[in-house]
């Protein structure tokens, strides 16, 4: 069984390039891809957001999600922009076999946290250090735990809270996110509901679309266990620009050596 997410893959771009600001990710695994150099391999690659641009440096890149439809729309990209260097599959990251090893493997945008379970983690986990080369590099970002903030959650679990509006290039129609949080202390399980309403330009309802997804949120020294478990030596950063780890960064991100 893969991760749970179901997430309209024709609002995902726009939803992170448009209604969030910019996190700096893309340049920061694009520079590890251009240092490390061929070939490289994302884990959840979904639409192609950062594959795409590492891509076009020219970097043999391979890449692998279990959305059906957010591969759909990179395979797309791929197409459109005459990619030869990008192998795609469809495939869940505890579950892939490749017959090369990479210099580079990375599970950008909390991708990970799809794995509910430490077997499934420590499964990923093992497959990637398999997957990569002696002097290869491995990199993961995870979102750093807000007690507080997550504490929140579980008394407004049924409000439905605005997130951000943005225009239908196409129709100028307004459309606007909300989402709903259920967070589960004990089992550190964050269920995520979100939908979608377009509205025209005297406000009336045309469409409507929802999704959801499910988290396993990760402390920081609970991810250096799992992996230094797996072999990796980390060095965390709380930033994309490579600032020490942070409680308040929001960010808990790990580059990682073969131990």
């Amino acid at each position: 069984m893969g991760p749970i997410f179901h997430y309209p893959a024709e609002y995902y771009d726009e939803d992170y390039t448009i209604g969030i600001p910019d996190r700096g990710d893309i340049q920061f695994y694009k520079s590890y891809a251009e240092k490390q150099g061929s070939p490289v391999l994302e884990l959840g690659c979904g639409t192609g957001r950062l594959l795409i641009p590492i891509a076009k440096t020219g970097v043999d890149c391979y890449g692998l999600d279990f959305d059906r439809e957010m591969l759909n729309i990179c395979e797309r990209k791929v197409h459109e922009g005459n990619l030869k260097n990008v192998h795609l599959s469809h495939a869940s990251m505890d579950d892939f076999q490749y017959e090369k090893k990479f210099s580079l493997i990375y599970i950008p945008f909390r991708s990970f946290q799809h794995l509910l379970s430490v077997e499934k983690q420590i499964q990923c986990l093992k497959l990637v250090r398999q997957h990569l080369q002696e002097n290869g590099v491995f990199l993961i970002d995870v979102f750093a735990p807000n007690i507080e903030k997550l504490a929140g959650y579980t008394r407004k679990a049924e409000i439905w809270e605005k997130e951000f509006s943005r225009k239908n290039e196409e129709t100028e129609n307004t459309i606007t996110r909300y989402y709903q949080a259920r967070v589960n202390l004990s089992d550190q399980i964050i269920e995520v509901v979100m939908k979608w309403e377009e509205r025209d330009l005297n406000g009336q309802l045309v469409a409507k679309k929802e999704g959801a997804y499910t988290l396993r949120y990760i402390f920081r020294y609970e991810l250096e266990h799992l992996l230094n478990r797996c072999g990796f030596q980390p060095v965390f950063y709380g930033t994309f620009d490579e600032k020490p780890y942070d409680y308040f960064s929001g960010e808990t991100i790990a580059v990682c050596k073969r131990g």
